[in-house]
């Protein structure tokens, strides 16, 4: 009898199949690079070329100048830090945590078929799981099926535990992917995504729904806090300010209720754009 769980899988894996083609895995591919070079060949020198890149070994061998060339490393090191927090279970016809679960199918895809080492971590106020870097289609398969097993021991938000846990264990310089809803009481986790993205690429993914922005309601209404399990009254809802705004970050913004690819492409291009410009 198929679960809850494994049918919802089903579904994302069907969705994301359909969504990846050609256009984002290019996307992808241009968006971010490799780090570093390696050796590839030699060939003679032409007129232009940089003197610095000159074989001088092989050139006193040939009695003719040859040039070292270069390939760009393309393997990257991408990390899905995963919000698994009561707040992602808020949401209408679809729910936060479904929208999380389609963006880390999306990328785990992407990274899968840019060939790229991949590690996850996910949270709630503590790293709950760590699942430790591999690259394969298999492994894809596995952390998308521990992902949508996985039960997790708390329903609160702690973005800095995750933060401080990826300083301690990334030794290499990695493309980090943060989904979450970001409804987060600690002031300070910005501010530490910040002082990580000094050695890191970070990309915060901020997924929400329509009724967090646009909920109004009138006279006195309960309501129930999905992190502490809370019931409280109230006749007031706090305002559109009042929701997390990644000021100083290039995100991205997922709506629940509308086609993942649409904010994913937008990053996409306005980030090529950028490197463009440079």
């Amino acid at each position: 009898m198929e679960t809850k769980e494994s049918a919802l899988l089903k579904k994302v894996k069907l969705q994301i199949g359909k969504k990846l083609n050609t256009l984002f895995v290019g996307e992808y591919h241009s968006a971010f690079k490799g780090h570093g070079l390696s050796f590839e060949s030699v060939r003679e020198y032409q007129f232009g070329d940089d003197i610095r890149s000159v074989d001088w070994n092989v050139s006193a061998r040939m009695d003719h100048l040859y040039i070292k060339e270069y390939v760009e490393e393309r393997e990257l090191s991408v990390v899905l830090m995963v919000d698994i927090s009561g707040s992602t279970y808020f949401g209408g016809e679809n729910s936060k945590r479904e929208k999380i679960l389609e963006a880390v199918t999306f990328f785990l895809y992407l990274a899968q078929m840019n060939n790229d080492r991949i590690s996850v971590m996910l949270f709630t106020d503590t790293v709950e799981q760590y699942i430790k870097p591999k690259k394969g289609r298999k492994f894809i398969l596995k952390v998308l099926d521990e992902i949508i097993k996985y039960k997790p021991k708390s329903k609160k938000t702690n973005i800095s535990k995750v933060i401080e846990f990826a300083q301690r264990v990334l030794k290499k310089k990695s493309v980090i992917f943060l989904i979450s809803d970001f409804l987060d009481y600690e002031n300070d986790s910005l501010t530490k995504l910040k002082l990580l993205g000094k050695k890191h690429d970070i990309i915060p993914v901020q997924v929400f729904d329509n009724l967090e922005k646009k909920m109004k309601f009138f006279g006195l209404t309960e309501f129930i806090d999905l992190e502490t399990g809370e019931t409280f009254l109230s006749e007031m809802f706090p305002e559109n300010s009042n929701f997390p705004k990644l000021t100083g970050f290039d995100y991205i913004s997922l709506n629940s209720l509308e086609p993942l690819e649409k904010g994913i492409l937008k990053f996409f291009e306005k980030r090529n754009r950028t490197k463009l410009i440079r």
